[in-house]
């Protein structure tokens, strides 16, 4: 009576807790900004059950391929073994009261007791040798992306991580406590017909059991292992929220509500309504955004993918997002409260800001424009983290309302606003790629079937006009009805978006999808990524229902259709490098690799390729930023490409094109190494 007494103010008292932190948490996310709503149901059931459940990040092949394989299944056994255990924890906190309860004694239920007690036994002892694994990777072997990268998480460096070892002391500590429960129960009850199947299930437990030889020996095993088990739980329980393990409960939901929009796509702000035009208070953030703070597993697989970390720049994903965390857990109380102002207040007063304004003070300048936005973190990240929406619009309130960014962006801004091209070059200008190529212009052949939009670095730049040439030939070979606007092409604003200045990138994306309507375009072809991503994934926010074909997949089709011989005669060993804009964001993986392989090319991969390839360091606009020469993201990628040994390192991006060309400049291997466009590849081949 006494231990149930005292069993009942535990439970109770650290329930009570628990749900009293909880409800503090809870109300940040009901206080932030944005709307609730669920759409595809069933792609966010998929991802719950594969991402979440079936731990699908941590266990692919292509992780294992990074250095992620043994942790990865760590990480996948002590997750499965919590959930299976979870029904273990019900029946222990209900035997504190009802001591033979059973969650299994309903009749047809009864039959899923054994499979239950066997697998339960043997991921108890599979999650304790996990335990040991992880003790030994903190204590032994200390992995970088455990600790912290520098120069960015020196921060994070400094911490002692005591929160880990007792994290895994408990979750050790509740596993072989309740085997030692199930062990002494089974010890003292060697003749009853029911512990007999629970045995006969639980061969561990049995084994363990043996060890246990008198009576009350067993008993008093038992009876510790319960009260050790339970009180573990609920100390656990209350640690949860108070520390990076709060994903235990935030995670799921935060897989089930990702982003659901095309990676490609940054959000829309509505500028005749809103307040703001960026992010720049603690109580900014999005619900989902805040969700994601919760969520962090601080595993540091973000900032092990991240080209700004590795270059040594001043942004890693995960100190980025624990450091918003951290700020917003500071002001959690005046967050709420704010809410409940607005709620109450009538008199159109507005409440008192909170904190701090976060850019700058919580979140440096140089750590929000050292990122590339290719959103490797998030790809690497196993509970689909967003990082690169939250960068962004700290962007936007940078650029637009305290004009504070980079100086070489004045002259990028002012380019795209008077000449419609980052490089500020006339418009009369931007056709003289296609002297002698005969190219038709859609003004002339209104009705042509496909639009060949170039994209200003394909009409602008010398190196990438010749490959803008290459494709344009490849098309009039193959006889197809295509057309050119000419010097009435203007820029779609891909990097004013993702530098923040989206005032000016939603007026070129208004006026470029005009002049598209006002032609009747229906199919557009095009040979850059950023153009690709813009024109299929971006220009539907303003209405602009485009069909967007890559240069590689349609040269494929024409192949495929007897309207282009490609004879395999290219035969150089080519490294093959994924556009960040092409790859993760539209998963064109197989059309350029394929058509190399047609080409005759000796294909070699890079370490990092496909999902896990690594920017160029030209994406999110860095294109236009300065880099210091000790940190710069593509003479890594560079390296990256030539430990292949290769005689050509093949790109499909007039970005890439740029950067890995001035990387193998700066190594000094013109003369042994080739840099060019899968189309010029083509080109040089067919027939």
């Amino acid at each position: 009576m006494l231990s149930t007494i005292v069993f009942s103010v535990c439970l109770l008292g650290g329930l009570g807790l628990f749900f009293r932190q909880i409800i503090g948490r809870f109300n940040l996310l009901r206080a932030a900004q944005g709307s609730f709503e669920i759409a595809d149901a069933s792609d966010r059931l998929r991802d719950l059950l594969t991402v979440a459940i079936g731990q699908r990040k941590f266990l692919r092949r292509d992780a294992a391929g990074i250095g992620e394989g043994v942790a990865g299944w760590m990480h996948a056994l002590l997750f499965w073994g919590f959930m299976i255990l979870s029904l273990q924890v019900i029946q222990m906190f209900v035997r504190g009261f009802v001591p033979e309860f059973s969650l299994f004694a309903i009749p047809v239920v009864h039959l899923l007791e054994g499979p239950y007690l066997l697998a339960k036994d043997l991921f108890q002892a599979m999650v304790i040798v996990a335990v040991v694994v992880a003790l030994a990777r903190w204590l032994v072997t200390q992995p970088r992306r455990l600790f912290g990268f520098r120069p960015a998480e020196d921060k994070l460096r400094g911490h002692a991580h005591w929160e880990a070892y007792l994290i895994l002391c408990f979750i050790g500590g509740i596993m072989g406590s309740g085997m030692l429960y199930d062990a002494g129960r089974i010890a003292l009850h060697p003749g009853d017909p029911h512990f007999a199947t629970e045995a006969a299930w639980s061969p561990i437990s049995t084994w363990v059991s043996q060890w246990l030889t008198s009576p009350d020996g067993a008993q008093t095993t038992s009876d510790v292992a319960w009260w050790v088990h339970n009180l573990i739980v609920l100390t656990f329980l209350n640690f949860l929220p108070l520390a990076k393990h709060f994903h235990v409960i935030t995670a799921l939901p935060n897989v089930f509500f990702r982003k659901q929009e095309p990676l490609g796509q940054l959000s829309k702000p509505d500028y005749e309504t809103a307040e703001t035009y960026g992010t720049s208070r603690i109580d900014h953030f999005t619900w989902k955004q805040v969700l994601d703070m919760f969520s962090c597993t601080e595993c540091g697989r973000c900032s092990s993918q991240c080209p700004a970390t590795a270059t040594g720049k001043p942004l890693a994903p995960r100190q980025m997002l624990l450091d918003l965390r951290d700020y917003m857990y500071e002001h959690q109380d005046e967050v709420a409260e704010k809410r409940v102002y607005a709620k109450t207040n009538g008199d159109g007063a507005e409440p008192e800001e909170i904190g701090e304004n976060i850019v700058g003070s919580v979140v440096a300048d140089d750590v929000l424009w050292a990122c590339n936005l290719c959103r490797a973190c998030e790809e690497a990240c196993p509970v689909m983290i967003e990082f690169v929406d939250k960068i962004v619009d700290m962007r936007r309130h940078l650029v637009q309302e305290e004009a504070r960014f980079p100086p070489e962006l004045t002259r990028v801004f002012k380019s795209m606003e008077t000449q419609s091209n980052p490089w500020g070059i006339g418009a009369d200008k931007r056709f003289e790629w296609a002297d002698g190529l005969d190219v038709p212009t859609i003004a002339d052949r209104p009705d042509a079937e496909y639009l060949y939009y170039v994209g200003c670095a394909g009409a602008f730049d010398d190196r990438n006009k010749k490959t803008t040439q290459a494709f344009a030939r490849l098309l009039k070979k193959a006889g197809v009805d295509f057309a050119c606007l000419a010097t009435e092409e203007p820029c779609n604003g891909d990097s004013a978006r993702r530098l923040g200045n989206e005032y000016l990138y939603q007026s070129m994306a208004e006026m470029c999808v005009e002049l598209f309507k006002g032609y009747k375009v229906r199919k557009v072809l095009t040979n850059c990524p950023h153009c690709f991503n813009t024109i299929k994934n971006e220009f539907t926010q303003f209405d602009g229902q485009f069909e967007v074909i890559h240069a590689a997949g349609f040269v494929q089709d024409l192949i495929a259709a007897g309207r282009l011989e490609v004879p395999p005669e290219f035969q150089k060993r080519t490294a093959y490098h994924d556009s960040c804009y092409y790859g993760r964001f539209n998963d064109v993986y197989d059309e350029p690799r394929a058509l190399l392989g047609k080409a005759g090319a000796d294909v070699h991969e890079m370490h990092r390729n496909k999902k896990f390839g690594m920017c160029c360091g030209a994406g999110g606009g860095r294109m236009w930023i300065e880099e210091d020469a000790d940190k710069r993201v593509n003479l890594l990628r560079t390296e990256q490409a030539l430990e292949t040994g290769p005689d050509v390192i093949a790109v499909s991006c007039p970005f890439c094109m740029t950067m890995l060309s001035d990387g193998i400049k700066a190594k000094d291997l013109e003369e042994r190494v080739e840099t060019l466009d899968v189309m010029e590849i083509v080109d040089r081949v067919v027939k």
